[in-house]
């Protein structure tokens, strides 16, 4: 089994082109085809069906014998048992998603308490916020700050940097975030913050 990648080198191997003769033909980049070629980038429906027009096959012929996607699945139990060990006061970050996945990043995140010295940055990307539990203000560069409550969500296209907070003296604030690949967390010092 192939992945969509090795497919696609296969292809233009069995066809005799090189990259620069597909590229010209598909109307794409030869770097683009390089980094799909190798599993780096992803590809979308339009841009493969011009490869396809290109090859003189069609799009289902590039599909077969692709290896199947496993689901990346994050338990429950080993969600609480990593949140456990995070140290209290600090930002805790857990990755939903596998860590080579090139378009996105899903993260369970949990801000402490209130402080105005712990909060957490999203620099360079386009983010999905959503509030599961608690109350946190967005701060945004050169914008009114907003107050997501329980069960709000926000859509950032930020790249200059927010800063999420937990507005709760009480309790941690839980986040559902997916962000873009490129997204950058930082704490309050401006140091990335990593992921369990």
């Amino acid at each position: 089994m192939a992945t969509l990648g090795q497919k696609l080198r296969e292809i233009r191997h069995q066809k005799d082109y090189k990259l620069n003769e597909v590229a010209q033909g598909a109307d794409l980049s030869i770097s683009f085809i390089s980094l799909i070629e190798r599993d780096k980038a992803s590809i979308s429906v339009e841009n493969l069906q011009k490869l396809a027009n290109f090859y003189n096959i069609h799009l289902f012929e590039i599909f077969q014998d692709i290896e199947e996607e496993e689901a990346f699945v994050v338990r429950v139990a080993e969600m609480e048992e990593k949140s456990h060990h995070g140290s209290i006061g600090e930002p805790f970050l857990l990755v939903l998603s596998p860590e080579d996945n090139l378009s996105f990043k899903a993260v369970s995140a949990q801000l402490p308490v209130f402080s105005n010295k712990q909060s957490v940055q999203l620099l360079k990307g386009e983010t999905f916020i959503f509030v599961k539990e608690g109350r946190i203000e967005l701060l945004m560069p050169n914008k009114k700050e907003v107050v997501l409550n329980q069960g709000d969500s926000a859509h950032l296209t930020s790249y200059k940097g927010t800063y999420l907070k937990n507005l709760d003296s009480l309790r941690p604030a839980k986040l559902l975030i997916v962000a873009s690949a490129s997204t950058k967390f930082l704490n309050s010092n401006g140091n990335p913050l990593g992921f369990r």
